[in-house]
């Protein structure tokens, strides 16, 4: 084959690739995730939140007192080393802010 033609054949997946509606893609995707094929990060995300669902519901929010949300920014490190320390701990990372925002706000 010469690089012509190559490049016809490049061209002519490309174009049979825009072509490919978006929903037999995504539809093509359902099928392989319910035989169990799914993306490492989807399986891994999906098990976190199977898990979380099991551990935390309304009801265990408000027992705790704890019904209002507080979200920050931070490095992926310092992210790291909350969910290390407060797993070392045995507490949740909401447990762990909430005694570290205290601490610091009393100035220990």
């Amino acid at each position: 084959m010469t690089a012509a033609h190559a490049a016809i054949a490049t061209t002519e997946e490309e174009a049979a690739a825009a072509s490919v509606d978006p929903d037999t893609l995504r539809n093509a995707f359902r099928k392989l995730e319910s035989k169990g094929f799914a993306t490492p990060k989807k399986a891994e995300r999906r098990q976190r939140e199977l898990k979380a669902r099991s551990v935390v519901d309304g009801r265990s929010l408000r027992a705790t007192g704890r019904t209002a949300q507080f979200n920050f920014k931070c490095t992926p490190e310092i992210k790291s080393l909350v969910h290390e320390s407060a797993e070392s701990e045995g507490l949740t990372v909401a447990e762990w802010m909430e005694r570290a925002v205290l601490a610091a706000l009393r100035g220990n």
